[in-house]
C-alpha cells in the first residue's frame, strides 16, 4: 500500500480532531484537594477549572493541548499530561 507522508499527517490529524482530554477528577491546591468545576474545549485546548480558592477568591485552571494531552500551562501543581479519549461523549 502506498502511504506518503501527507497522507499521514491528515489521518493523524484527523484521529486528534475527535480527541477528547480527560480532566483531571482533583488538583492540589495549598495543600489541599480541590475538585474539577468545569471543562470545555476551544479549538486546540482544553481549559480544566477546580473550584473556588481562597484567598484568592477565584479558580484555578490548568490548561492541555488536546490532540495530545501534553500540558499548555495553569497553576503550578497541574499534572504535565492528562488522558486522552479517542471520542468525546456527548
Amino acid at each position: 500500500m502506498f502511504t506518503s507522508p501527507s497522507i499521514i499527517f491528515v489521518l493523524s490529524f484527523l484521529a486528534g480532531a475527535n480527541a477528547c482530554v480527560q480532566c483531571p477528577a482533583t488538583l492540589n491546591v495549598c495543600g489541599s484537594a480541590k475538585k474539577l468545576y468545569d471543562a470545555f474545549t476551544n479549538g486546540q485546548f482544553t481549559y480544566c477549572t477546580y473550584d473556588h480558592v481562597p484567598p484568592e477568591s477565584s479558580s484555578v485552571f490548568c490548561t492541555y493541548h488536546t490532540g495530545n494531552g501534553e500540558s499548555a500551562g495553569g497553576y503550578e501543581s497541574c499534572p504535565a499530561t492528562a488522558t486522552v479519549q479517542d471520542h468525546c461523549s456527548a
